[in-house]
């Protein structure tokens, strides 16, 4: 392959993001001593709650800052399950400070980048908050693998919007055939992808069955797979 650059999206393909903020989750209520056995709710049924309102709230991270939707994603949880605390305030602000210095790799990560830095130039292009992403990234110890990161807070658009793309490619000054972008979303990272006319490597983590239609230019299950098809 002709390709110079390999970008990467973040959560999900190189972090495990959801293991990650379910352990962030428990330990924040840990911090604050806010106990589930006394409560008789499981970890597992808090977990469930949590998610439900986290997906409904997080459409509005534009609106508010990340301490407000932590925050709305524990009250809401805690009303639901009839969990009375004062510890609102405290289990966001603790949530928030776990979460950005801790990261859970996904499988092989060091070992794919290290091997493809050896030919490619690395990037990441990923939603989320600069305060998050960047620490998350040190915490991990990868942030030295790659020339740019480039997140969506930082200039005002998202994936799938194809100016994020844009802008990552003007900043390695490589045009859209020179590069692969890797990620594990469909409607973000394909779709993204594909508006800016980069080639896409889908990393079906979860082996799911891709819709009728879709089509990315490689599939791999494993990240190291990464090397069949671009050694």
């Amino acid at each position: 392959m002709s390709y110079k650059a390999i970008i990467f999206d973040l959560d999900n393909t190189l972090l495990n993001f959801e293991l990650c903020e379910r352990q962030v989750i428990l330990r924040a209520l840990e911090d604050c001593a806010v106990s589930l056995d006394l409560n008789g709710v499981s970890e597992t049924i808090f977990l469930q709650v949590f998610e439900t309102y986290n997906s409904k709230y997080w459409r509005q991270r534009e609106i508010f800052s990340p301490n407000e939707l932590i925050e709305m994603f524990y009250r809401s949880t805690l009303a639901h399950l009839d969990i009375q605390t004062d510890q609102i305030s405290n289990l966001s602000q603790s949530f928030w400070h776990i979460f950005n210095h801790s990261a859970v790799m996904e499988p092989n990560v060091n070992e794919v980048l290290t091997v493809l830095a050896r030919n490619y130039r690395l990037a990441v292009i990923t939603n989320g908050f600069v305060s998050a992403q960047l620490p998350r990234m040190q915490a991990a110890g990868i942030e030295h693998f790659f020339e740019e990161v480039v997140v969506s807070e930082a200039i005002g658009f998202a994936k799938p919007s194809a100016e994020i793309f844009h802008y990552a490619l003007s900043r390695l000054d490589l045009s859209p055939a020179e590069v692969l972008y890797v990620g594990d979303s469909l409607t973000h990272d394909y779709a993204g992808a594909m508006q800016a006319n980069i080639d896409f490597c889908y990393y079906n983590r979860k082996n799911q069955v891709l819709p009728q239609g879709t089509q990315p230019k490689f599939i791999v299950n494993q990240l190291l797979n990464l090397r069949d098809f671009l050694d």
